[in-house]
């Protein structure tokens, strides 16, 4: 069965092909595809490419020089490429089931209508009297407010979202666009996300040209939503931009006009914050999350060997660190820091706005990408609505200029507004004003410091639309989620060609690494390693990434190199233990803990460790030895009983090991100390003790028979060191089995 799923499949694996230059194989795959589309013309195109490509393949392997040869390979891989669009723009239409495809066939049957059915200029468009009268001087405006207006700009976007090559008709619209001063920003911002749609669903070099007319406004609501869609684009089709040198060479020229740098890292950082925002909004309702805590009956966990340590835990940052993101630091952990979210531009509002996107404005596809503004005629019936302590003038023109909340979530908040009673209205506009004069200060200190705060705001607004378009919106099953997989544009060749201070990678790694998306920092980490590979710093947050994705032997490769390369920090040496603890190499761990106990002699913890790392060597005497030098010098550590309990069981003496596991349950006992106290007592020879401590050690919520079971299996060595008959090991589970019925 044919569905879109198999249909982009295939698509993107021939494209995919083409980067990597495997041209036979991609012809293979579009020779498939057309199979499936079974419209004879392009079976004849692709015969075409097919021949083109066998006879030059020829040429090159008979010594031929063709000095042409590397243009033909080039415009070979472009034939193919857009051979595979049509197949799969004629696919989906004839598959997909998709309203869009049912408004294109309206469109060009209203454009046949005309008598012009092939458009080439201006002219040709169906809606060509309706734009003579905005760009014609001679004739009067209509008002922003005339539903025939507003019919225009729909008629616009239509054509630019569902037209797949932009020809002369289409560049000319765009720059008609732009140029005239009667168009508004706004009407001019909601035709670049026509553009962008129409580029999503088929790939056309000219759209990418006019999204960088747009983008070299000077007006920051049209150009910074321009540089967004450019952004999201070039990610998109990424590995075929190579076969473009003009797009190249445009964003080349970008660079000399704009501050590409800045501009790259604040849109790939609010791009990725999207990742964030569904983690973000449970926060913020539940307040914490819960986690989930597995049982690991390993020896440090029937010890309890961390109630030995202090509550800094090895695996956290290392405090040396500067942070980069200095304001976002703790940002859950205080209401009053809530603010300090929306002035990074994190999505706060996504949980809270989601439910209220029933409203019927939002059965318009461009209604969830058109910005907020005073004029629109949808809010008609809100204006009505002026009352004794609400004025719906005041309210909109405020919400207007509140830069926290994206314009669907405007559109959603005032929509509801009028279906609150007149009270709440009131009181809804009286705290909202209060909170526009304390917002209206702190815009007011952000524009001084920061001269692109309304660019940035625009970055953060039209990001977080568009979210909501491709998560929330009835037409999100018709595009393909931009907000999905790793989003890892810093990646994409035309990043690196765009950006020129390498500080910007750093910048996107450490906000990776604060907000613990460590395979995306790793990534930045180790590229940057590629140009100063003995940057400890560098080497530390490589080795800490790897150490928190649970790779400790690759996390032991960092830290070593600084070992190698200078004196490691205490920190660094902590972890490095920690790594080899993981791995189990005990024997390595406990040469840095001792290296660590030259630095600091009286630390607890370290002497902890080092006692544990002797105790899984088994090296009890050793062991032994640490923890009594513990309890001497902090003999109200009661935890430290626990281990030399089970070094004297380990050693066969079993009247230390009894005395010792008495004073534990004089302390705060948990099902560990019972199992490790019934193999005290069945090794004594009392059964029955040994039987009733393993049954209270079942009686706790997170411990069970089958917990036990598998703990005895494992302890059966020690267990016959101290002279437990074989033979009764199966009985004694047995009869626990049982007892527990």
């Amino acid at each position: 069965m044919i569905n879109v799923k198999k249909i982009n499949s295939s698509y993107n694996q021939l494209c995919s092909l083409i980067s990597s230059k495997k041209i036979k194989d991609a012809l293979d795959v579009l020779k498939d595809l057309i199979s499936k589309a079974a419209f004879s013309d392009y079976f004849i195109q692709q015969e075409h490419l097919e021949s083109t490509y066998e006879q030059m393949l020829r040429y090159t392997l008979d010594g031929v020089h063709d000095p042409e040869r590397e243009k033909i390979y080039q415009n070979l891989q472009v034939s193919i490429l857009k051979l595979a669009d049509k197949v799969r723009s004629l696919l989906l239409m004839k598959y997909a089931g998709w309203h869009t495809f049912t408004l294109k066939a309206d469109l060009e049957k209203k454009q046949k209508l005309t008598g012009k059915g092939v458009i080439e200029t201006l002219d040709d468009l169906a809606f060509r009297i309706e734009l003579d009268e905005i760009i014609n001087e001679d004739k009067t405006t209509p008002n922003t407010s005339d539903l025939r207006r507003r019919d225009l700009i729909m008629e616009i976007f239509k054509h630019l979202w569902l037209t797949d090559h932009y020809m002369e008709a289409e560049n000319g619209l765009v720059g008609t666009l732009i140029s005239c001063r009667d168009f508004t920003w706004y009407e001019q911002s909601l035709q670049v996300s026509a553009i962008l749609l129409s580029a999503l669903r088929y790939w056309d070099e000219q759209k990418i040209h006019r999204l960088i007319d747009f983008a070299e406004m000077e007006d920051p609501q049209v150009s910074g939503r321009a540089l967004v869609a450019l952004v999201l684009l070039l990610y998109t089709y990424d590995k075929r931009l190579h076969l473009y040198p003009s797009i190249i060479g445009r964003l080349e020229l970008l660079k000399d006009t704009l501050d590409m740098d800045k501009v790259l890292e604040q849109i790939v950082l609010q791009i990725n914050r999207s990742r964030d925002t569904l983690e973000l909004g449970k926060k913020l309702q539940e307040d914490i999350i819960p986690e989930m805590v597995k049982l690991k009956p390993e020896l440090e966990d029937k010890l309890r060997m961390k109630d030995l340590e202090d509550e800094d835990s090895d695996e956290k940052g290392n405090p040396d660190w500067e942070s980069v993101f200095k304001e976002s630091d703790d940002l859950y952990r205080k209401v009053d820091e809530f603010m300090k979210l929306q002035m990074e531009g994190a999505d706060v509002y996504m949980t809270t706005f989601s439910m209220l996107k029933n409203f019927p404005f939002f059965n318009e596809l461009t209604n969830w990408l058109v910005p907020f503004y005073e004029e629109n005629p949808d809010l008609s019936e809100v204006y009505q609505q002026e009352a004794e302590g609400f004025n719906p003038e005041m309210f909109i023109s405020g919400l207007k200029k509140m830069p926290f909340l994206c314009n669907s979530d405007k559109y959603s908040f005032i929509f509801n507004v009028r279906f609150l009673p007149q009270e709440q209205k009131q009181m809804l506009s009286s705290a909202f004003m209060m909170e526009m004069e304390g917002l209206s200060e702190m815009v007011s200190d952000e524009e001084l410091m920061s001269g692109d705060f309304v660019r940035r705001t625009v970055f953060v607004q039209y990001i977080q639309d568009l979210y909501r378009f491709f998560k929330l919106s009835p037409f999100k099953n018709e595009f393909e989620d931009l907000f999905t997989g790793k989003l890892d544009v810093y990646y994409s060749s035309f990043f690196n060609t765009l950006i020129s201070d390498r500080s910007v990678f750093r910048n996107i790694a450490e906000y990776f690494f604060e907000k613990s998306h460590y395979e995306e920092a790793l990534d930045i980490f180790e590229m940057l390693l590629k140009d100063d590979s003995n940057n400890p710093e560098l080497l530390e947050k490589a080795g800490f990434c790897h150490q928190q994705m649970e790779q400790f032997n690759k996390a032991l490769k960092y830290y070593d190199k600084i070992d190698l390369h200078g004196k490691p920090g205490t920190w660094v040496l902590k972890n490095m233990a920690l790594c080899y603890r993981k791995v189990e190499n005990y024997e390595l761990a406990l040469d840095v803990y001792q290296r660590i106990l030259i630095e600091t002699p009286d630390d607890i913890k370290i002497e902890s460790l080092i006692g544990f790392c002797n105790l899984k060597l088994e090296k009890y005497e050793t062991a032994l030895k640490q923890y009594f030098k513990i309890e001497y010098r902090n003999p109200k550590n009661s935890n430290v009983i626990r281990p030399i309990a089970w070094c004297y069981f380990a050693l066969g003496d079993l009247e230390k090991s009894d005395k010792y596991f008495n004073k534990v349950f004089e302390a705060n006992p948990d099902y560990f100390d019972y199992v490790n106290y019934g193999h005290v007592k069945w090794a004594m020879g009392d059964r029955k003790a040994a039987i009733e401590n393993y049954i209270l050690s079942t009686n706790y919520s997170n411990f069970s028979l089958k917990e036990l079971h598998k703990i005895m299996e494992d302890d059966i060595p020690m267990l016959l060191k101290n002279g437990v008959d074989k033979d009764e090991i199966p009985l004694m589970m047995d009869y626990l089995r049982y007892s527990k019925k």
